[in-house]
């Protein structure tokens, strides 16, 4: 087998692979907490980073559990490729190492530096696929907090294989594509979790897996506002039934920085000029 970028490239676009691209593990760009990739493999030399376009039907369907199922599509297709490349490159003498698009995450419930208690559970990756992305010369992380690439601006699903095969890496470039003047993204965050190029990650959290636009009070004065949004929420809905339904398709309750974001070459003649936002309500807060 020919164990060249241009090769590996092939092969995973061949597979329905919309975008790759391949990273120095040594000197990828970390997230916080670090999560280097010679963590995962002391002895890795490349991260082939690979991302799946997300249907644009899906990603502005009537209800967001059409896209819900084009994730976890999306998902497997770039689970599929990267087990199939994964075990390509071993039977060469490469050790490699899929890394999911999905599942599984770690969970912390300390803070890794300080050792304090978190106020909110944090789950992240065990490699940060957006952060290899950018390593790869693939996008740019936008003030939406997600990655950007030019063809399809942030809608894509993204998968990585960690190797051992000394691969040309791309150049990382200077792209800039989130747009200076636009705040289509703040402004159609539910729960305010994106102000002046910031990102909160646990109102936006607490809001896109459980669609609850309040978080847990830390304050006497908050929990009348709490307990009301809680009632509110048991009359239009059954929580135990979507919890269920949660655990067994991944659903989420909100893509609106998403879907209010005007990057994406690929998608200029075919997004809809008026967009719905769907998901949860944000009321009362």
């Amino acid at each position: 087998m020919d164990i060249s970028s241009h090769a590996i490239k092939k092969m995973l676009l061949d597979e329905g692979i919309d975008l790759v691209g391949i990273a120095d593990a040594q000197g990828l760009l970390c997230a916080t907490p670090p999560r280097p990739a010679t963590d995962l493999m002391p002895s890795a030399r490349s991260v082939i980073v690979m991302a799946v376009a997300h249907s644009l039907g899906a990603v502005y369907a009537p209800s967001i559990r059409l896209w819900t199922r084009n994730k976890m599509q999306t998902s497997r297709l770039l689970d599929a490729a990267a087990e199939k490349v994964a075990r390509l490159l071993e039977r060469s003498g490469h050790l490699s190492l899929p890394v999911s698009a999905d599942k599984p995450v770690e969970i912390h419930r300390l803070d890794p530096v300080t050792g304090k208690r978190f106020q909110h559970t944090k789950v992240i990756g065990h490699l940060s696929l957006k952060h290899a992305a950018v390593s790869a010369g693939l996008g740019q992380i936008g003030r939406s907090n997600l990655l950007l690439t030019e063809r399809f601006g942030p809608h894509q699903r993204l998968g990585a294989i960690v190797t051992e095969a000394a691969l040309e890496p791309d150049p990382r470039g200077d792209l800039r594509l989130c747009i200076d003047s636009c705040r289509k993204c703040e402004e159609s965050c539910p729960v305010g979790a994106l102000t002046a190029g910031g990102y909160d990650a646990d109102p936006c959290f607490n809001y896109w897996s459980y669609g609850l636009d309040r978080l847990y009070p830390r304050r006497l004065r908050e929990w009348p506002g709490y307990l009301r949004m809680l009632v509110r929420h048991m009359k239009r809905r059954d929580i135990m039934i979507e919890y269920s339904q949660t655990m067994i398709t991944d659903v989420d309750y909100c893509i609106g920085c998403m879907k209010s974001c005007p990057v994406g070459a690929d998608w200029k003649k075919i997004r809809p000029k008026e967009i719905r936002h769907t998901g949860g309500t944000h009321e009362d807060r």
